[in-house]
Formats: structure tokens, C-alpha cells, sequence
């Protein structure tokens, strides 16, 4: 099979790799659509280095291509997205559905194949079904935004709160998206490209305010009598925007950490101390209750499908996945989700 590797530093290849065979327990799937996250773009720009052969891409959607041993419920053909995260299924964690905190967890597309190749084997808990009104670059949308609707599961969002999102990349657009499905009074998002606050608005933002200096000093006056509720971390890197969150969320208020930061970063304990603000990760997704993150997450698409679809800036074929990479880190060419289509 064809499959896209990072070989090195702003270096992506397609080659032959043997496709895999389902194991016992595992569904070969056939992908169809692939997001480029901004935690592959770390691997990209060697960050992080990549594991050899080790195709990377997680937020995926594809059908079903052949069953392992054991697999029962699924035939070949139906359409499905995956939850990226390989378990053991047995600790405390798992059995509780906090399945993203297991100490053995794999995350494919980093120690496990991702969706960057035409075929991935996959445990089949963690297929999902894929909904006929829903197509499979929108099916490749439901793992971003399960990482958002986990933050705001992790932020206890209600009804009516305030909510700043820091930051109009493919999360923060999600996040805008989520938050506002989700009941928030006012939805305020940061960016730093122009392209970025149009869409911030288009996926639900009710303001969207340029991160420069102006921006956020306008921010910190206005948090002085309207501060936000929650704030939503949505940059990493080596950004500031960790302080910046603490610095305008409201007292007793709650910072969710979706970013991912590549060093530490400085952070004025005496302001968190004094404001009693919450700071709580956020990773990846988990079933809080009877619904899981990717069964909300499919809900909130299926309802706004358009607007969803309205975050998808280009789309490559999978022979020129080093377009889509190139294209993805380099926000001169407009570019907000960027798809692979295997």
C-alpha cells in the first residue's frame, strides 16, 4: 500500500509499505479522509521526532475492509471513524471511561500506524459508526473535535458562561464551534492571521480579536468588569498564551490546557493563587457518562454539518501529502484543517 511518511525535518515521502492484516480482535479499514493536526506539524518540523515507518494522521474516517479473528458487529463496507487510542482496557482508568489516562495507552500515528496510508488495522473498539448524512471528510473532523468536547466536559461549561478561546487554528475553530453548540453566552477567539478571525466567526465565534499587543491589552481592560468564565487554551508551542488565559479569566474561573507546549512555559503562580483559578489539562477524549466524546462529537456535526465543513481549507490526495504538510504549517496560503485523501 501507498503511505505517507516524515522522514525528516520538513520532510514527508510516500512509499510502499506492506499493507497490514487485521489481528485477532482488529478491522482493516480503508481510509478516506485524514486531518493534518497541529501535533503532527510538531513532528513535521522535528519538534518531536517521528517514529520510522510509522505513517502519521489520527483524525480519520474510512470503511471497513476486512475483519480479524474474533470481530464481531462490523462487516466490510461500512463507514466508520476511529478513536486513535490503543488501551489496555483492564486498569482503573479504562474500566471507568477515563480510557485517555490509561498508563499503556498508544496513540497511533505516533507508536502506532496512523491514517496517512491507504489501509490501517485498528482494535474494533474503536470504530465508530459513520452516519449516512455525514461524509468522510466530516467524519475525519469527529477526533479534533472530541479533543474540544472533552475540554469543555474537563471546564464543566454551563449555559450562559463566557468563553475565550485562545488561539483560530483548526482547535480553536473547533472550539468556537463547540463552545457555542454547547450553550456558551458569548463565544471571544484570539488570532493572529486575518484568514483566521473570518473563520473564527463562520464556525461560531461571536468576536474574534487579533492577537497582537492591542488585542490582548483590550482584552485585559475589558476582563476587568467582564472577564471570561472559561478559557480555552488552544496554541502550545513556546506562546505565552498560558499566562495570557490566567490573566483573563474571571476569579474561581477554569483554564483548559489544549495546546501542546513543546517546553515549559512561565506562569504567575501568585495570580492563579490570588484569582483561585482552575488550570486542568486536556487530552484527547473519553466517555464522561452514557455518551462518549466522538458519540457527542458526531451529534454536533450532523447538526451543523455546513458549518463544520467550512473549516476545511484544502484537500491533497495522498501522493502529494508533502503539499498538504507544507501547506498546513504555512498560514500565507490561507490554510486552516488541511485533509489527505488516501
Amino acid at each position: 500500500m501507498q503511505a505517507a511518511l516524515i522522514t525528516g525535518p520538513r520532510k514527508v515521502e510516500t512509499k510502499d509499505l506492506p499493507q497490514p492484516a487485521p489481528g485477532g480482535g482488529e478491522v482493516l479499514v480503508r481510509v478516506r479522509g485524514c486531518g493534518i493536526c497541529g501535533s503532527d506539524l510538531h513532528f513535521y518540523r522535528g519538534d518531536f521526532p517521528a517514529m520510522p515507518n510509522v505513517p502519521p494522521g489520527h483524525e480519520l474516517a474510512g470503511e471497513v475492509a476486512e475483519l480479524g479473528e474474533g470481530v464481531e458487529g462490523w462487516s466490510p463496507g461500512q463507514r466508520v471513524v476511529i478513536e486513535p487510542l490503543w488501551v489496555c482496557r483492564e486498569c482503573s482508568y479504562c474500566r471507568t471511561g477515563s480510557y485517555q489516562l490509561c498508563p499503556r495507552r498508544r496513540f497511533v500515528g505516533t507508536f502506532a500506524p496512523g491514517g496517512m496510508a491507504e489501509y490501517i488495522s485498528v482494535p474494533a473498539y474503536s470504530l465508530y459508526r459513520l452516519p449516512e448524512d455525514l461524509d468522510f471528510e466530516l467524519g475525519a473532523l469527529v477526533e479534533p473535535l472530541s479533543v474540544v468536547v472533552h475540554g469543555l466536559h474537563v471546564a464543566g461549561l454551563t449555559v450562559g458562561e463566557r468563553v475565550l478561546v485562545l488561539g483560530s487554528g483548526s482547535i480553536g475553530l473547533l472550539a468556537a464551534f463547540a463552545a457555542r453548540a454547547a450553550g456558551a453566552g458569548e463565544v471571544v477567539a484570539t488570532y493572529r492571521h486575518e484568514h483566521q478571525g473570518k473563520a473564527a466567526l463562520a464556525a461560531g465565534a461571536h468576536r474574534a480579536v487579533k492577537a497582537d499587543d492591542e488585542g490582548i491589552a483590550g482584552l485585559k481592560a475589558e476582563a476587568q468588569s467582564s472577564p471570561a468564565d472559561v478559557v480555552l487554551e488552544t496554541v502550545g508551542g513556546h506562546a505565552d498564551t498560558l499566562q495570557q488565559a490566567v490573566d483573563l479569566v474571571r476569579l474561581g474561573g477554569r483554564v483548559v490546557v489544549l495546546g501542546l507546549f513543546t517546553g515549559p512555559v512561565p506562569v504567575n503562580a501568585l495570580t492563579l493563587m490570588l484569582k483561585e483559578a482552575r488550570v486542568m489539562g486536556g487530552i484527547t477524549y473519553c466517555r464522561p457518562g452514557p455518551q462518549s466524546d466522538f458519540d457527542v462529537s458526531l451529534r454536533l456535526l450532523a447538526a451543523e454539518p455546513e458549518r463544520a465543513r467550512s473549516m476545511i481549507s484544502h484537500r491533497f490526495p495522498l501522493a502529494q501529502a508533502a503539499d498538504a504538510f507544507a501547506t498546513a504549517l504555512d498560514k500565507s496560503t490561507g490554510s486552516l484543517k488541511v485533509h489527505v485523501h488516501p
